[in-house]
């Protein structure tokens, strides 16, 4: 593949993701503005715990589709989607029990999350940019009409119908099919699923792990630091869905990664000098998060580089990868109980921090291994 075709496949999935997170972060930066921290705490945890459901429900199943796509291994992706159904409708059934509308949201959140997959892994990336600009100004929009006339319940539901519109490409892919074909191919969906647990799982169960021990308030301004974090992070997120397909492929860019990484750094210096600026200005509600905040942008540098290497793990079909989950929520749980007792928000925020570089370690030294094997 010549240079400029790099950049415009790049490119398309850049701008989707741009949007994406950035209307998503706009979303939950105007419902800052709206409501009080207690409730932006409230929200979060049903959020959490649909999301949590959704995680553990997908099994991986999303980043296994796009690397068996990219490889035209249909049989394994007959067999996924298949597991995909069973194992999602299953998760949505037991959340219906405990909250029916983070029931509908966990099921909407898988459904869309393996719709974004199908595109990347098939290297649709203009129609993966296009429907995630569809579903982002859904997202936007709805949650927010929906506020108004029925509260926090309206808000979840408008995110649900969001992920729904979003995943419509991917409902005629939806057949029961056999799954002999997958079969020998669990223990490397076992460890994609530690993956997808590793990066999703600590950012959902903390909160329910904080609002325990914290309260709401916590939880309100804690989730609003991170999500400035997610938004800062767009970069290494664009990156790393864009390499799992090319590196599956075989083709390498370490231009574009360096790249990323040496925008990932200026990014986070300009963040923290305008953060205590523009926080008291536009969210006077969050000023008691500033330090913690600048503490927490430092992540954004190893979550770059973590990237890099990840998807290089998940091209090889690494069966050790996986453990990257036990690395992860091990670490960010017993910091968040021990350093947040201590220390409080800015505890919290070097929990992430500290959290997000061991995991980038774990995997540059996974990488470190896969080469010296290689090589031998």
């Amino acid at each position: 593949m010549d240079e400029s075709n790099t950049i415009k496949e790049f490119s398309y999935v850049g701008i989707g993701r741009i949007v994406m997170i950035a209307l998503n972060a706009i979303f939950y930066l105007v419902l800052a503005v709206l409501i009080e921290p207690e409730i932006f705490g409230k929200i979060s945890v049903i959020v959490a715990l649909a999301s949590t459901f959704s995680i553990i429900s997908l099994f991986g199943f999303n980043l296994s589709l796009q690397v068996y796509l990219a490889k035209n291994n249909l049989r394994v992706v007959e067999g996924i989607i298949t597991l995909f159904i069973i194992t999602t409708t299953a998760a949505s059934l037991i959340l219906l029990v405990i909250d029916q509308i983070a029931a509908l949201l966990c099921a909407s959140l898988s459904f869309y999350i393996m719709s974004q997959s199908y595109f990347l892994g098939q290297k649709q990336y203009k129609k993966f940019m296009i429907d995630s600009i569809l579903k982002s100004v859904a997202f936007f929009i709805l949650p927010l009409i929906f506020y108004f006339p029925f509260g926090i319940s309206g808000i979840i539901i408008g995110m649900a119908i969001s992920n729904f519109v979003g995943s419509l490409p991917f409902y005629r892919h939806l057949k029961i099919r056999n799954l002999v074909g997958v079969r020998k191919y669990f223990k490397v969906l076992l460890h994609n699923f530690g993956v997808n647990a590793g990066n999703f799982l600590p950012i959902m169960i903390d909160k329910l792990v904080i609002v325990s021990i914290f309260g709401f308030f916590i939880v309100g301004v804690y989730q609003f630091n991170l999500q400035v974090l997610i938004a800062l992070s767009v970069l290494s997120g664009i990156l790393g869905q864009y390499l799992i397909s090319e590196e599956s492929r075989g083709k390498r860019h370490r231009k574009l990664s360096l790249l990323v990484v040496l925008v990932s750094v200026v990014v986070t210096i300009v963040a923290i000098v305008i953060t205590p600026i523009l926080v008291p200005i536009f969210y006077p509600k969050y000023v008691d998060g500033i330090q913690s905040l600048q503490i927490m942008l430092l992540a954004i540098i190893p979550k770059a580089i973590g990237t890099i290497f990840k998807s290089k793990q998940l091209a090889r079909e690494s069966t050790k990868i996986g453990y990257s989950a036990i690395v992860t929520i091990g670490t960010l749980l017993i910091l968040i109980v021990f350093l947040g007792q201590l220390y409080g928000l800015i505890g919290l925020a070097i929990a992430v921090l500290a959290t997000i570089s061991a995991n980038t370690l774990f995997f540059y030294i996974l990488d470190r291994m896969s080469r010296q094997k290689t090589i031998l």
